[in-house]
C-alpha cells in the first residue's frame, strides 16, 4: 500500500492543476467561433445566428426595409449578434467592421435605420455597462434577442468562398478581434 501513495499524490497533484486551469474568466478571446463571447476592447461580441436573407419572403422582407434591390450574382448576408459593453464608458460600434471571405473579398456593414428596430445602430453608443440591442427593442424582443448586421455580399462568396469571417477592429488592439461565421 505504501508504494502506492506516491502515484496517488500525483494523480491529486495533477487532477488540482487541471482544475485550476479550466475556467479562467479573465483570458481574453479575440477569435473564435459563432455562438462564443469574443472580446473586442472593453466589449464582448457573440453572434447568435448568421444567414442569406431572401428579400421575398418575410419577415426578412422587413429586415430589409430600405435596401435596393440585389443584382443578379448577390446576396443579403444577415448577421445577428450582441454586444455587451463591459465598460463605465460609452462604446461606439466601429463602422469599419468587415465580412471577409477566402478569396480576399471583403464587405462593409449596410446601413440597416429602416430595419424595424432590428438593426444594429453606428450612430448610437452602447452606454456603459449595457448591452446593444437594448432589451426593450424589437431586437431585444426578438427570437435571437439579437441586432442585424447587414452585408451585401456576392453571391460566390456565401456558396464557394467559405468559411466567412467578421472582423471587428478594437482600439487598443494591433489586430482585430475574428469571428468565424457558419451560414
Amino acid at each position: 500500500m505504501k508504494s502506492l501513495r506516491p502515484l496517488l499524490a500525483l494523480m491529486v497533484a495533477l487532477a488540482v492543476i487541471g482544475v485550476a486551469a479550466c475556467g479562467n474568466s479573465d483570458e481574453v478571446r479575440t477569435s473564435g467561433n459563432e455562438g462564443e463571447f469574443i472580446d473586442v476592447g472593453d466589449t464582448q461580441y457573440q453572434t447568435q445566428l448568421t444567414r442569406i436573407l431572401n428579400p421575398s419572403s418575410r419577415p426578412d422582407s422587413d429586415l430589409l426595409r430600405g435596401q435596393a434591390p440585389l443584382g443578379k450574382d448577390e446576396a443579403f448576408l444577415g448577421t445577428f449578434l450582441r454586444i455587451n459593453n463591459k465598460s463605465g464608458k460609452p462604446y461606439q460600434p466601429p463602422r469599419d467592421m468587415k465580412v471577409k471571405d477566402t478569396q480576399g473579398n471583403e464587405y462593409l456593414p449596410l446601413d440597416t435605420t429602416q430595419a424595424a428596430g432590428f438593426g444594429l445602430d453606428f450612430g448610437q453608443p452602447i452606454p456603459g455597462n449595457k448591452s446593444a440591442p437594448d432589451p426593450d427593442s424589437p431586437a431585444g424582443l426578438g427570437p435571437d434577442h439579437a441586432a442585424l448586421l447587414l452585408f451585401r455580399v456576392k453571391r460566390e462568396s456565401v456558396d464557394d468562398n467559405l468559411p466567412l469571417e467578421l472582423e471587428i477592429p478594437a482600439q487598443g488592439q494591433k489586430n482585430p478581434s475574428r469571428i468565424e461565421l457558419d451560414i
